[in-house]
């Protein structure tokens, strides 16, 4: 069976996205199914067919449809809207590309967003089922952004988007169940096949290459935290570096790597200077050997204002690292507060502080957390259970159009 994943965001990048996306291409091709992933490539500037050559300039199509969104959304105009025109023109572009990557090709697709799942919906095979997994709402992320704001047509255009992409599949993954939460509150999806199939990963590998891979240096008695994490305003960033402050005024003896890269760093090494943080916090940026890294950690810290189901707390978990995270989203469903991490509110740097001064102080509980951790994070998220549960639900959707499945 020939398989395509696509996705409008970029593959590979840094995000719980890529990382899924290039995880499920890995354990569907061991099972022995053709599969291709069609995404923006990393820089955004084209579209491409992941590691298999054929690449789609993206300004050749964008440059076109833009003008006509321009002339749709009159430009000239003073309720003119420069973020929905640009929004519009980069969802048709996408549906132009899947067409020119001739997605009535494969027996299958599985869509990762609701803008390519509506541009998949629009120029795949009849025949071909269309699985969706949604990894969080555009809207309601956008709008944390400060990209759209309530009951404007950015706002409405946003939310209808996730609406029509969630509606357009035969079926729809939810790696947690907060999020389909999400969606079923709108009471609009009483009809749509629906299955909460958390993510997975290779847990054998990534415990090899932390036994393998030589760890950096750290000071011998000082405690390390380690938050892994793109540096975007949702991860919370910020309020840790205000507990990071607090931390310093009671104790010195401590240094906190930020592991990743985004859009914040800048305004982030300004507050880290601001706070006086300069010898204890570390800008480590995008890496490779993230094992390695989590391995030397005392405490992971993921201080999320929004998320859904974070791969760094499962690789914290199957590293056996004790976790200090925000309960929101679909943390409180990977976290068993007291037992394998602790969760602290949204927004409380006050909070986070106790927590990381109450696990410095307490070797004992760090120790059981960490087992505790280990132990869930293997037993959990298998990426072998996840391609089961997935495979099952494509040979199922195969059989509801008519084909033969596998």
């Amino acid at each position: 069976m020939k398989i395509a994943l696509v996705s409008y965001w970029s593959i590979p990048y840094t995000g719980g996205v890529s990382t899924y996306v290039l995880a499920l291409r890995q354990g569907l091709e061991a099972r022995g199914y053709e599969v291709d992933i069609l995404s923006h490539n990393e820089t955004g500037m084209n579209y491409h067919n992941v590691d298999k050559g054929k690449s789609i300039d993206k300004q050749a199509i964008s440059v076109p449809i833009m003008q006509q969104i321009g002339t749709r959304f009159n430009e000239k105009s003073l309720n003119y809207d420069s973020w929905l025109a640009a929004m519009e023109g980069e969802r048709i572009a996408f549906r132009q590309a899947l067409s020119e990557f001739s997605l009535k090709k494969y027996d299958l697709i599985h869509a990762q967003d609701v803008i390519s799942a509506i541009g998949a919906s629009e120029v795949k095979s009849r025949t071909a089922p269309l699985i969706v997994t949604l990894h969080g709402k555009l809207a309601a992320e956008w709008k944390l952004q400060g990209a759209i704001f309530d009951h404007t047509r950015s706002w409405q255009w946003a939310n209808g988007l996730d609406y029509y992409g969630s509606m357009v599949g035969d079926s729809i993954i939810f790696p947690s169940q907060w999020l389909r939460q999400q969606y079923e509150s709108t009471g609009l999806m009483k009809d749509i096949q629906m299955d909460v199939i958390p993510y997975g990963i290779d847990t054998l590998s990534f415990i090899r290459k932390s036994a393998s891979i030589n760890s950096p240096s750290r000071q011998e008695g000082v405690k390390l935290l380690v938050c892994p994490a793109r540096l975007d305003p949702v991860k919370g960033h910020e309020v840790l570096l205000e507990a990071l402050a607090l931390l310093l005024k009671q104790r010195s003896d401590w240094i906190c790597w930020l592991i990743g890269d985004g859009p914040s760093r800048a305004r982030l090494e300004q507050i880290t200077k601001q706070y006086n943080l300069q010898q204890h916090v570390r800008f480590l940026g995008h890496r490779s050997d993230m094992a390695s890294l989590l391995k030397e950690a005392d405490i992971v810290v993921h201080p999320s204002i929004h998320d859904n189901l974070p791969f760094a707390i499962m690789e914290a978990q199957i590293t056996g690292k004790p976790i200090i995270a925000s309960e929101v989203g679909g943390i409180p469903e990977m976290i068993i507060n007291g037992e394998n991490g602790l969760l602290v509110p949204s927004g409380r740097a006050d909070l986070l502080v106790d927590q990381i001064i109450g696990l410095f102080n307490d070797d004992a509980l760090r120790k059981k957390m960490a087992n505790k951790a280990r132990y869930d994070g293997l037993r959990n998220w298998s990426l072998d259970k996840m391609i089961d549960r997935i495979v099952r639900l494509y040979d199922e959707a195969i059989r509801a159009k008519g084909g033969g499945g596998r």
